[in-house]
């Protein structure tokens, strides 16, 4: 019985790999999105027109890039990178359709017979080959203009194109050693710090061919962080703390975070007024499942599954709930498209439409509420107040209007809305359409901390 189950294991094992094989050679296979992007990039060839490199370097780079922009922002807007999520795969892994007791054996002795036989090598290969063939003819011609002026040392197309070989960027196949050469090439000629870091990162790794070498990992990466370059200066900072490759020194680490930090600070105060926004919602491949734990397991997990079809229902539900007036409705979508989500990003154009529409219903052309609100629309009513207080104050949708935000903040916090105390106590603190005043503005920030606003507290 051992024995035959042991052949019936292997001999699955073998088809496995098989259709490895046959899968890699057709994975590219172009959907209709793909062929409107195909058909835009190839009408686009008359109008950029790409020639071999000439002396002006730059325009004929400026031009290839422009085609490669022009490629990847017509696959983003037909939805392109979802649909060739699935076709990333070159293997069809049937070993899922397996009880879980034999699965295990199954992938370990698929594994065992493309080692054997290199059909992982030719599935790369194939692998490869399409995905330079599902190229539009302008992104190939593209790809070789940048090839061609790399090849004479310009520093931009030598970036360019070690980050298409590194990512597979614009359908093109990765090809991490070419990618190293050509980092390499960069930092020699320039001292390029994003090229010296990737250096580091080939070395420590052992990406590619490249033999992990510890040390060359060190210089590499200390070199680009002389050079202020924020990811080398976080890497080095958890070397040493961590002792990878150096001995642990707490000192060192805790210069390189202060100076990672300090920087990031730097970034975030150089926005519009309050800072710049922080990034609300984070992709997880967990979210696919409901959670970490599953649906309604822990504190981050989500209530349901959420896909992109139920979201773009759930989406045009709201829209045409908010067309109809309903206040709730759109009050969701404002905090959708001000926030941003994982399938929609933020857009404070259409943010700021569901907030006047709202600030229409609730309120007098003088900023009074209008009579006969039930409560849910009177809170409803104190928070778009704020909201748009802080758009004028910030200019997000709109030029920076001051006397607009003041006016609108004023109410909200007239309601009792914790955002607005906030913002106005930032407005007398820093003199913005009012005299500076501080105890003011302590006195905001302490309303706003009593409701439980982070930026109060």
């Amino acid at each position: 019985m051992r024995i035959s189950l042991s052949l019936v294991v292997w001999t699955l094992a073998l088809g496995i790999a098989a259709l490895d094989t046959d899968h890699g050679a057709g994975v590219w296979r172009d959907s209709d999105a793909g062929h409107v992007a195909k058909m835009r990039i190839q009408e686009s060839e008359h109008t950029l027109d790409i020639h071999s490199p000439t002396d002006n370097r730059q325009a004929s780079f400026d031009k290839a890039l422009k085609v490669l922009q022009q490629y990847q922002s017509s696959l983003k807007s037909h939805n392109m990178p979802g649909r060739y999520e699935s076709q990333l795969k070159t293997y069809r892994d049937i070993s899922s359709f397996f009880p879980k007791v034999a699965r295990e054996y199954v992938q370990g002795a698929a594994r065992v017979f493309s080692s054997v036989f290199g059909l992982t090598d030719r599935t790369a290969a194939r692998y490869a080959s399409h995905r330079r063939n599902s190229q539009p003819k302008g992104v190939k011609q593209a790809i070789q203009t940048v090839r061609k002026l790399a090849e004479r040392g310009h520093e931009e197309s030598l970036f360019a194109l070690a980050e298409i070989e590194m990512y597979g960027k614009y359908g093109s196949a990765l090809e991490l050693d070419l990618a190293f050469e050509h980092y390499q090439q960069l930092a020699d000629i320039s001292g390029n710090a994003t090229a010296q870091y990737m250096l580091g990162l080939f070395y420590a790794v052992g990406l590619g061919s490249t033999e992990q070498q510890n040390g060359m990992s060190l210089l590499y990466t200390t070199l680009s962080a002389i050079q202020g370059y924020i990811p080398a200066e976080a890497t080095l900072a958890f070397k040493y703390l961590s002792g990878i490759g150096v001995p642990v020194s707490c000192n060192k680490a805790l210069s390189y975070y202060q100076s990672v930090a300090r920087k990031a600070i730097q970034y975030y105060n150089s926005g519009p007024v309050m800072g710049r926004h922080m990034p609300d919602y984070r992709a997880r491949l967990s979210d696919d499942n409901g959670g970490a734990y599953g649906v309604r397991t822990g504190p981050y997990s989500l209530h349901k599954v959420v896909n992109r079809k139920s979201f773009d229902e759930l989406l045009l539900y709201h829209q045409q709930n908010a067309l109809k007036g309903d206040i709730k409705a759109s009050m969701t979508l404002v905090d959708l498209f001000y926030h941003g989500h994982r399938f929609a990003p933020r857009n404070f154009a259409l943010a700021l439409k569901y907030l006047r529409q709202v600030n229409t219903h609730l309120f007098t052309q003088q900023g009074e509420l209008r009579k006969g609100l039930v409560q849910s629309e009177v809170n409803a009513a104190a928070q778009a107040a704020g909201m748009y207080g802080i758009m004028c104050l910030r200019g997000e949708g709109q030029p920076v209007d001051t006397a607009a935000a003041l006016k609108w903040l004023k109410i909200g916090a007239k309601m009792g809305h914790g955002i607005s105390y906030n913002a106005l106590g930032v407005m007398y603190q820093a003199g913005i359409e009012v005299p500076p005043n501080r105890d003011r503005a302590i006195e905001l920030f302490k309303l706003a901390a009593e409701r439980r606003h982070q930026g109060g507290q």
